[in-house]
């Protein structure tokens, strides 16, 4: 396990959730200004998108661990694969599904989410992120 390697993604994924939230607090706290709203919206989705990078880079170590690693292998086959072996639960893996389709979304810029898709996803899952967290810091101890 390289340890340094999980202790700085867990880092990452607060700092990201923490971005986040900071968000969500400005666009809820200054709605009626148009260019910090907008400059708000920006950030959200470049953090989602950040979000998803640091996962991929988590599940390459979970994967690892559990000796389920392949070169190349998708972040959906990830996810299945994560699944399958009870690192994550049900839910968990349909948030990260459905989480990842968003993300491709506005990586890939082909069906854009709106804004408001975008921040329901976010809002409506802000304790997923925390569950993915919790599972890198089991991963930290359990190997360390």
């Amino acid at each position: 396990m390289n340890d340094e390697r999980l202790i700085k993604i867990i880092e990452d994924l607060e700092e990201c959730k923490s971005d986040i939230n900071e968000c969500l607090e400005v666009l809820e706290k200054y709605k009626e200004d148009q260019l910090i709203t907008k400059l708000a919206k920006s950030s959200l989705r470049q953090l989602f998108v950040g979000f998803h990078t640091i996962l991929e880079d988590f599940c390459s170590i979970a994967l690892r661990e559990i000796r389920r690693f392949k070169i190349g292998i998708s972040l959906s086959d990830s996810f299945k694969l994560l699944r399958k072996s009870d690192v994550i639960d049900e839910r968990t893996y349909l948030f990260l599904e459905k989480s990842r389709l968003v993300r491709n979304r506005i990586s890939h810029r082909y069906k854009e989410p709106s804004h408001e898709e975008l921040l329901e996803h976010i809002v409506n899952n802000t304790d997923k992120i925390d569950i993915i967290i919790n599972i890198a810091k089991k991963f930290l101890r359990k190997y360390s």
